[in-house]
């Protein structure tokens, strides 16, 4: 069985770790990006806390008639490690967290966060099913400031649950 894990940035351009709305231009980049998505038939829609993943999910959600789920699991939140700790330590924490909502893996699924958390959730994913992300021309942004543009973010690609394949889902 087919299915696909969207791994979604916001569609907002702001800086603002918590930007207040989406702006006229980025929900109309919210409303292409449902344009598009819509076409894998997603049946799980998953949000960070705070308005920006929340919006950018609504025209999609509006589209097929689902809910959209906010898990703080998928924040960006930051915890004090002790000692020295980095992007790997980072990295690893917010992976843990972020595993901890996946869905059912042979359904198909948005996921709308951070870069920082879709990043190490892509990670996580592929190590979870062994597959060697080093093929792929991807750039994975696990330290800040982000990298991938709004809307921005990757498409797995799953047969019966187990990731195959990995496409770049380029911004709108």
């Amino acid at each position: 069985m087919l299915s696909a894990l969207i791994l979604l940035r916001h569609a907002s351009s702001s800086t603002d770790p918590d930007p207040p709305r989406l702006t006229d231009a980025e929900a109309r980049r919210a409303w292409a990006l449902a344009d598009f998505l819509q076409l894998y038939n997603p049946t799980v829609l998953l949000a960070a806390p705070g308005g920006t993943c929340s919006e950018t999910l609504a025209p999609l959600a509006d589209r097929l008639d689902l809910k959209i789920a906010a898990c703080p699991d998928l924040a960006a939140d930051r915890p004090k490690f002790p000692g020295r700790s980095g992007a790997a330590h980072l990295a690893a924490w917010l992976a843990a967290r972020a595993v901890r909502v996946l869905p059912d893996q042979r359904r198909t699924a948005v996921i709308c966060a951070e870069s920082v958390v879709l990043a190490a959730l892509l990670v996580a994913v592929a190590a979870r099913d062994g597959h060697d992300l080093s093929r792929y021309d991807l750039t994975v942004p696990l330290e800040e400031p982000a990298t991938l543009p709004p809307g921005g973010g990757w498409v797995l690609h799953c047969d019966d649950g187990r990731l195959v394949d990995v496409k770049p889902l380029a911004a709108r």
